[in-house]
């Protein structure tokens, strides 16, 4: 059975003005000038039975509502089952808000309803563009662009770089997955999709089409923010992007031919356990942080905007103490397997699941963000930003460790149905 292929693409950069999103909180960072424009690409596969859409958006992340709204609606008008569809974001944080964060951003709700047009618009060009194509992939272990932050150091993380290629008789698609935090330039106002892009418009400069798609890079941030973060400029992005560039074209000379790669596609909702703590605990914790930031008073309005939405959501938590609802999809492309999760996964959740599946590409940011999801070492740490204050921008408790076994055991269960 053959594969067919198409490409489509459509700018999504904002207008000047609209909040940028990341790095801090209330630091009221207004898009001014574009380094680089965002885009939506889009990858239609076709294997004479059934479709597969695969969506990259240069943005930071949608909520799993919104996501959902995106699939419904793109299935819908290509009469094809949501769990054939998968969006992804490449968690640029130099780009507008798009998901309510607390302290990250207001959201323009003119610039997000423009975003399911513009979906449409890019899956249509896709449509219209297929053509038979033979693929391949390779994976390999490519120099580090990226370290772990909570650990400070280079292990672990996860160091391959896995490509996807399409190869027609006119048109050559690169798939590039790689797990990295698009984190390079900090808290500037320029609009840029960060290294990530960069990988893209060095390929496009060689004749190619491509698509990236973030990987499990929870705690793996660029070397540009081991001893200068936030301090990286337009020369360390594309720095960074011509390296995983080149090192994608290097994959392509050993890339493996898939002889049958028919497109299979598996998805489960799940929930997640939270840690809820009693209502004296909640307060406790609240003091705790407001007297460690004490002369810092973004961080502080904060926590107060943080303790009285608590307050308000505690019933409700307390006695349904779950993220219900949360899609864990997984693909198949012949012998090449995706799993697409839609949160901040810690790189070593990868790490243990491509240890059983090969060769796995690991899809970060995908069908939603519902928050970080560390590893169970990371908690022994009161002040893990990931463990204990990203919740708080989401408006959630901490997740309970239990989450751990529980989300490998699903994307385990997923996998082996493709």
């Amino acid at each position: 059975m053959g594969l067919s292929a198409g490409y489509g693409e459509i700018v999504i950069t904002p207008p000047p003005g609209l909040d940028l999103t990341g790095y801090g909180f209330y630091l009221d960072r207004k898009g001014e000038n574009v380094l680089d424009d965002l885009k939506i690409r889009v990858l239609y596969l076709l294997d004479g039975e059934n479709k597969l859409i695969l969506a990259s958006f240069d943005l930071i992340g949608f909520s799993v509502e919104f996501a959902d709204d995106l699939r419904v609606d793109i299935a819908n008008r290509e009469d094809i089952d949501v769990k054939n569809v998968l969006i992804a974001c490449t968690h640029t944080h130099s780009g507008p808000a798009v998901q309510k964060l607390r302290g990250l951003g207001e959201v323009d709700s003119d610039y997000t309803k423009g975003i399911i047009e513009k979906l449409r618009t890019a899956v249509e060009m896709a449509g219209k563009d297929i053509k038979d194509v033979d693929v391949s992939y390779h994976s390999e272990i490519v120099e580090p662009i990226g370290f772990n932050r909570r650990l400070r150091k280079f292990d672990p993380i996860d160091p391959k770089l896995n490509v996807l290629i399409f190869k027609g008789d006119d048109r050559k698609i690169y798939l590039v997955n790689y797990a990295c935090h698009p984190v390079v330039l900090g808290r500037t106002n320029s609009i840029s999709a960060d290294w990530a892009g960069r990988v893209i418009s060095n390929i496009e400069k060689n004749g190619g089409k491509a698509l990236f798609f973030q990987g499990f890079c929870g705690d793996i941030d660029p070397v540009t923010n081991m001893n200068r973060w936030g301090e990286g400029t337009e020369e360390d992005i594309e720095f960074l992007g011509y390296i995983l560039s080149k090192r994608t074209f290097k994959a392509e000379r050993y890339a493996r031919h898939i002889s049958n790669p028919v497109l299979k596609t598996c998805e489960k909702r799940i929930k997640l356990p939270l840690q809820v703590p009693s209502e004296e605990k909640l307060r406790q914790e609240a003091d705790y942080w407001l007297d460690i930031f004490k002369d810092n008073m973004n961080a502080r309005r904060f926590i107060e905007d943080w303790l009285e939405e608590a307050e308000s959501n505690y019933e409700r938590f307390k006695n349904n103490p779950y993220i219900e609802n949360v899609p864990v999809q997984g693909i198949s492309i012949g012998d090449v397997k995706i799993i697409g999760i839609p949160g901040e996964v810690f790189c070593e959740y990868g790490l243990k699941l491509k240890e059983r599946f090969s060769p796995l590409f690991t899809f970060g940011y995908s069908n939603g963000l519902t928050g970080y999801i560390p590893v169970k070492d990371a908690y022994r740490d009161r002040g893990d930003y990931a463990c204990y204050q990203a919740p708080k921008i989401f408006n959630v408790f901490p997740f309970s460790q239990e989450i751990n076994d529980l989300l490998l055991e699903e994307a385990t269960d997923v996998l082996e149905r493709i």
